[in-house]
């Protein structure tokens, strides 16, 4: 850990220009561009589901201006190769995922989970929608838990059901 006032000189040092452009590129290698046969634009980033494949992380201009990151409905899509992607969205699971949403300030329309962003501050986007997406995908494998354990005890009250 930094002792106060080494803030202060660290912060007065001289970044070496050729370090500081190595550094940038090096992290650049780590996201591409593609054009899809389709026209879109398609980010290749270092975010992966647990079998490799990336993220598919489209980019395009937003209605309201800036740009605009999406998943185009990928991540549920692969949910519901193994789960019920309605009964995903209800109950506890269910609001994880809109708390999820709401952190990071992704928006959901339809399937899709997407972020509309100024073109300054892409790294932020992407890196947020990336974790969000992991966030839900780990949700569905059941690596983050509603609150109240494997069992939804709000529903099984609703239903007049004692949890256990």
């Amino acid at each position: 850990m930094m002792p106060l006032g080494a803030f202060d000189k660290a912060r007065s040092m001289t970044i070496n220009e050729d370090a500081l452009r190595d550094l940038c590129e090096r992290l650049c290698q780590d996201v591409s561009v593609d054009r899809r046969p389709d026209g879109a634009l398609m980010l290749r980033t270092q975010f992966r589901f647990p079998d490799g494949d990336g993220f598919p992380i489209h980019l395009s201009e937003a209605p309201s201006g800036g740009l605009r990151l999406s998943d185009r409905g990928h991540t549920l899509m692969r949910i519901s190769y193994d789960h019920d992607v309605d009964a995903f969205m209800d109950g506890a699971r269910g609001a994880l995922l809109e708390r999820i949403v709401a952190e990071s300030g992704v928006q959901r329309e339809g399937g899709a989970f997407c972020l509309d962003t100024p073109a300054d501050k892409l790294p932020e986007a992407l890196h947020r929608l990336g974790r969000a997406l992991t966030r839900v995908y780990d949700l569905a494998c059941g690596h983050e838990r509603p609150v109240s354990g494997l069992r939804d005890i709000s529903d099984s009250v609703a239903l007049g059901v004692e949890a256990v």
